[in-house]
């Protein structure tokens, strides 16, 4: 029915993308819930995605919400987001403490919000799970402009790492005339995709060498498990360490 071989199928369920059939016996039964996984799945490969990256976005799918919610439908991709308008009420609801003046002016100049108007009413959010990121944080007790703080490194850090890779492009990719380029370009989203999950990658694999790398530090206690809890960084066991 979904055109999968049968030793893929087995490795699927060998990697956690798939739950094991229900068993009848020594029969074991599929059902369309494991035809709608298998589906997904090879969109996602044609999209771009490696089956690591497939399998983080079905364990997500534990937290309730579906595959294709975390998506944002059948188009976007978690972490390609658009830009979302809040209003007032939206915005103080996701993040309580920018009911506060000088908070909210905080989080202004980190550059996570921007006013859509001059009354206030309307938010744009450039980044929304960077946003949740802070509001999880403030919720789990964090001071709210130390978490703002955090994500004005972020948001610092992507500047700098866009200017690098700009810089790059022009001096020594791009051509008007040249081939390659004209396919690069004509790829269009995939390259976008490849592009967003390279940087996103990235930035979670360093993050957790940096904090490895600070467990052994005065102060640096419990870092490995909220590493290991986190899943950025080296995975223990595979490959080689840093």
């Amino acid at each position: 029915m979904v055109g999968v071989p049968t030793r893929t199928v087995r490795e699927y369920r060998t990697l956690g993308l798939i739950d094991p059939p229900r068993k009848q016996g020594r029969v074991g039964r599929y059902d369309e819930s494991h035809r709608q996984r298998l589906e997904l799945i090879a969109r996602l490969q044609e999209r771009g995605y490696s089956l690591a990256a497939i399998r983080d976005l079905c364990a997500a799918s534990a937290s309730g919400r579906s595959l294709d919610d975390i998506l944002g439908g059948s188009g976007a991709a978690v972490i390609d987001q658009g830009a979302v308008s809040y209003s007032a009420d939206e915005l103080t609801d996701a993040v309580p403490a920018f009911a506060d003046e000088g908070i909210r002016a905080a989080a202004i100049d980190a550059g996570l919000i921007h006013a859509g108007d001059t009354d206030g009413e309307t938010w744009h959010v450039r980044a929304p799970a960077l946003l949740s990121l802070v509001g999880d944080a403030i919720g789990a007790g964090v001071e709210p402009l130390a978490a703002i703080r955090m994500a004005a490194g972020l948001v610092a850090g992507a500047r700098v790492q866009a200017s690098a890779f700009a810089d790059m492009v022009v001096g020594e990719l791009w051509r008007e005339d040249a081939p390659a380029v004209a396919e690069l370009v004509s790829a269009g989203r995939r390259a976008r995709l490849q592009l967003t999950q390279a940087v996103a990658s990235m930035v979670a694999h360093e993050i957790g060498v940096e904090l490895r790398a600070r467990a052994a530090l005065p102060g640096g206690a419990g870092l490995d498990e909220l590493v290991d809890g986190l899943r950025v960084g080296v995975v223990r066991g595979r490959g080689s360490q840093r």
